[in-house]
């Protein structure tokens, strides 16, 4: 179960995640793979089993998977690119997550703050003495 925190710490802490989300260099979605390949020629090592290695970044776009071969030079970059999106997808959820933490802690406070006006009005409106 998680700890009840009061609404100015969970806006702190998601104004901190959303300053992490402000901080996030370029990104890629999709996933990063690796895969064996055969070049033709039937003389090569691959015509006999030992492939060569390639790399393609699998993604969805508009409900379809697509595939983009990466270049050599670029896997290390575009290995980071996708590491960014994780990182900030997570961020978010997190983001959200807090959100839905605040609404749920101000319900229980509105009611309070209007329980203790119902009881100062009472105590008011009694006579003294």
């Amino acid at each position: 179960m998680k700890q009840r925190l009061s609404i100015g710490v969970l806006e702190a802490r998601r104004e901190a995640k959303l300053k992490q989300v402000r901080t996030a260099g370029p990104l890629m979605q999709g996933s990063l793979a690796t895969i064996g390949v055969t070049c033709g020629n039937p003389r090569c090592r691959c015509a006999r089993g030992r492939k060569h290695v390639s790399h393609i970044l699998n993604s969805k776009v508009g409900g379809r998977s697509r595939s983009l071969y990466v270049p050599v030079d670029m896997v290390e970059t575009v290995r980071q690119w996708v590491n960014e999106q994780r990182r900030v997808r997570r961020l978010l959820k997190e983001v959200s997550e807090l959100g839905g933490r605040i609404v749920r802690a101000h319900v229980p406070s509105r009611r309070a703050r209007a329980r203790n006006r119902a009881v100062a009005a009472r105590a008011a409106a009694k006579p003294k003495g």
